[in-house]
């Protein structure tokens, strides 16, 4: 029997940026499969931004590859860090501004639109401009436009950011909703709880390599009967504790 289909592959990846002595990727690798979250993370610095430009075909490798599976090629969207829509339009302008550079026909345009108003809970902030939203209205319409894209592969760059115990609820469900349905997550954040609760697997990164990988629950149990108490004891035994910029 078959095991979940890989939707995106990255081999190897090696990316140095120019002046830089230390490479900002060193051999790093990457499976995504479909209906599987995992967790991305690192310390600043550790190489999690490059690598999501790599996947997004953003930069391009100068070792390794990145292939999208899927049979024709996995759609793939990203959901940054930073607010990626228009502030003077309302969330519904904005939803039909990113809908028409899909060139999808008007009547499917208008049925993706609709979809993501309701997934992300937006029907009472439609109609108003997205500078006169909060911070997790804004957060639900960044989601809102990158399912859009109905992707088989989704990238989330600290996306409960500035938000408060609800929205980040929403948003953790939404995303645990999306990843039952088959689609592959890879969410990049500081917030360790916010992983546990949504990844079943992990990838963390320091500068440029990979310190550990894999199954998130064998993971903790960590070797010679000495498992780490949670992701963040993990996260720090491989770090270390000194300051990062």
């Amino acid at each position: 029997m078959n095991g979940p289909e890989e939707v995106l592959v990255a081999e190897q990846l090696v990316y140095r940026y120019p002046g830089q002595e230390q490479a900002a990727l060193n051999g790093v690798s990457l499976t995504m499969l479909r209906g599987q979250a995992v967790g991305l993370l690192g310390p600043n610095g550790s190489g999690k931004s490059t690598l999501i430009n790599l996947l997004l075909g953003l930069r391009t490798p100068q070792g390794g590859q990145v292939r999208r599976d899927g049979g024709t090629g996995s759609v793939i969207a990203w959901v940054p860090q930073e607010y990626a829509f228009y502030p003077e339009l309302t969330c519904k302008e904005n939803l039909d501004f990113f809908a028409g550079l899909l060139v999808l026909p008007p009547a499917e345009a208008a049925r993706r639109v609709e979809s993501a108003i309701s997934s992300c809970m937006l029907e009472e902030f439609a109609g108003k401009r997205a500078r006169h939203c909060s911070g997790g209205v804004r957060r639900r319409l960044n989601l809102g436009i990158a399912l859009l894209q109905q992707p088989d592969v989704l990238l989330l760059d600290e996306p409960t950011v500035g938000v408060d115990p609800q929205s980040r609820a929403f948003l953790l469900d939404r995303i645990r909703d999306l990843v039952n349905a088959g689609t592959a997550v890879l969410y990049a954040t500081h917030y360790m709880e916010e992983v546990s609760k949504v990844c079943s697997h992990i990838l963390l990164l320091d500068h440029g390599r990979v310190l550990s990988d894999g199954n998130l629950d064998t993971l903790l149990r960590g070797s010679d009967n000495a498992p780490f108490k949670d992701l963040e004891s993990l996260f720090m035994h491989h770090t270390h504790r000194h300051l990062r910029d």
